[in-house]
This record gives structure tokens, C-alpha cells and sequence, in this order.
């Protein structure tokens, strides 16, 4: 039954329904209690008893019929090496921070004079850090 699919089609169904598993997977993590305490954000999910069993149920039933459906096209598990990953989300979050400098906010309204000489130095630090981070998985 490999021969379902040509590589083209073998590659989107394989990406839709490794990103449908990753989603599914975080989301039974969530429910089973995970918490992020972070810097700049806190997440925990506060689900009653009835909605937690009615989402792991459907999550059990999604991931169920991934695994069969992979088997009915043949579809095997990627190895994945994340470095390619992490330079590319590190290359974005440079740029985000670079547009963050204090010249760049003007387009949100006035800029206090004194915002430059605090934020500037620090989102310059970030961002080269970001690239130095980029760079430790290059290659």
C-alpha cells in the first residue's frame, strides 16, 4: 500500500499529520497538568474533570487513527534533528528584535526620548545574542 501515495503527496500528508500530533501531543500535556512559570508569561490550563476526559478521550481517538493511517500509507516515523529548527526561530526572533528598538516604535506613536539610551543597548544584547545562539547550530 506504499504506492498510495506519489513523494509529493507522501510529504504533505506526512507534514499535516506530524503538525496534527505535535498539537495533539502539547494539548495532553496541557491537560495533564504542565505549567509554564516564565519570565513574561504564565500558562496553566484549568479544564473541569468532564471537558479533561472529553478532550484526552478525543486526543487517545486522534492519535489512534494518525498511527493507523500511517500504517495504511506506509508513512514511518522522521528523525528530526532540530538545529535547523533552532537557527531558523533564533534568525526570526533577531529580526523581531531588532525591529523592537526604540526608533522602530514610533510607528506605534510617540517614543520617549529617554526609551533609547534603556531599551536600545538591551535589544541590541538580545539580538546578538540570538545570533550567536543561531550560530551554535549552524553546520
Amino acid at each position: 500500500m506504499n504506492d498510495l501515495l506519489n513523494p509529493d503527496q507522501r510529504r504533505s500528508v506526512a507534514i499535516v499529520l506530524k503538525m496534527f500530533e505535535e498539537n495533539l501531543r502539547q494539548t495532553a500535556a496541557w491537560l495533564d497538568g504542565a505549567e509554564a512559570n516564565r519570565i513574561l508569561y504564565r500558562r496553566k490550563l484549568k479544564p473541569s474533570l468532564a471537558r479533561r476526559q472529553s478532550a484526552q478521550h478525543r486526543i487517545a481517538a486522534a492519535l489512534e487513527q494518525i498511527a493507523t493511517l500511517a500504517k495504511e500509507t506506509g508513512l514511518e516515523p522522521e528523525v528530526e534533528d532540530p538545529a535547523g529548527l533552532i537557527r531558523g526561530e533564533m534568525s526570526v526572533n533577531w529580526a523581531n528584535l531588532i525591529d523592537t528598538q526604540s526608533g522602530k516604535l514610533k510607528r506605534f506613536g510617540d517614543v520617549d526620548p529617554g526609551l533609547e539610551s534603556v531599551l536600545d543597548p538591551a535589544i541590541q544584547r538580545l539580538a546578538q545574542m540570538a545570533l550567536e545562539l543561531a550560530s551554535v547550530f549552524d553546520g
